[in-house]
C-alpha cells in the first residue's frame, strides 16, 4: 500500500509539479513565511487523496501553502483540530468561532498577533 501523503515527485502529476515549482519561487523571491521554522528537513509534499501540495518541516510539524502568488502558513489549532491559513482561519472564526473550544479561540488570538506584530515590523 502507497503512502497517501508522498514526496516522490515521480507521484506528482502535471498540476502538483506546477504547484511545487509555485512553491519554490515563492521560496526564492519572498522567502519562507517568518513563523516557518528553519533548520528542519525541508521538502515539497503531495496528498494523493486531498490534491494538496505543501512544504513541510518533518520534525517541527509545519506546513506552507501557497495562496495566490504568496507561500504563507497553513496552521492547525490544537483541541478541535480547525485548520486553514489565516485568512481562512479568520473567514472560519467569523462564521463559527463561538463554537471554537477556548483553547483554539486562544491559539487562533496568539496566530493573529504574531501575524499582526510582523506586518508592524
Amino acid at each position: 500500500m502507497e503512502d497517501i501523503v508522498t514526496s516522490d515527485l515521480a507521484r506528482f502529476g502535471a498540476r502538483e509539479r506546477v504547484i511545487a515549482g509555485e512553491i519554490l519561487w515563492a521560496w526564492n523571491t519572498q522567502g519562507l513565511p517568518f513563523d516557518f521554522e528553519d533548520g528542519y528537513e525541508t521538502r515539497i509534499m503531495f496528498n494523493t487523496q486531498s490534491g494538496y501540495v505543501f512544504l513541510d518541516n518533518g520534525e517541527a510539524c509545519q506546513t506552507a501553502v501557497m495562496e495566490g502568488r504568496d507561500l504563507v502558513m497553513f496552521y492547525c489549532l490544537g483541541y478541535q483540530g480547525i485548520e486553514g491559513t489565516l485568512e481562512e482561519l479568520e473567514e472560519e472564526f467569523k462564521a463559527n468561532g463561538e463554537t471554537w473550544h477556548k483553547e483554539d479561540v486562544e491559539a487562533f488570538r496568539n496566530i493573529q498577533e504574531a501575524n499582526a506584530k510582523k506586518v508592524r515590523g
